[in-house]
């Protein structure tokens, strides 16, 4: 098990490896080939698979570069949009999860996103980013 391992470390020196771009490429490309099962159209079916295998196929051509220099910039490119996402889902998912007790307020100097009890009448909100304060009326 040990020799094969090393085989492994000597086949993978010198390759870029796995960041959050392939993530979020193999991540696609999984949750496509599942999409593809429920589609009952042959050509559209045809089409998913295609881009659900090449997105795979370009996944693992970026694991296996030895081009770590443009890899990283590729990746450094995708991390804004990644990070944007990610923070969008989970604010998605904390309004869900509080939406009996609390509400969420953008702040109107920095657009920070606040958090306030859900009391009925008019608050004076205070944003801890940047001090800014605005007055919100809760019915």
């Amino acid at each position: 098990m040990n020799n094969f391992l090393y085989k492994i470390q000597a086949f993978m020196r010198g390759r870029y490896g796995f960041d959050e771009l392939n993530g979020t490429m193999l991540a696609l490309s999984i949750i496509l080939s599942i999409i593809s099962r429920f589609v009952f159209n042959f050509p559209a079916r045809m089409i998913i698979e295609l881009i659900s295998l090449a997105l795979f196929a370009l996944c693992i051509f970026r694991a296996l570069s030895r081009n770590c220099y443009q890899r990283g910039k590729e990746n450094d490119l995708f991390k804004p949009i990644y990070i944007k996402a990610k923070d969008f889902f989970i604010l998605t998912y904390k309004k869900f999860r509080d939406g009996r007790t609390h509400r969420y307020y953008k702040c109107p100097s920095c657009k920070a996103q606040l958090r306030v009890k859900n009391v009925k009448g008019k608050h004076t909100i205070r944003c801890p980013k940047c001090g800014y304060q605005f007055q919100k009326t809760i019915r």
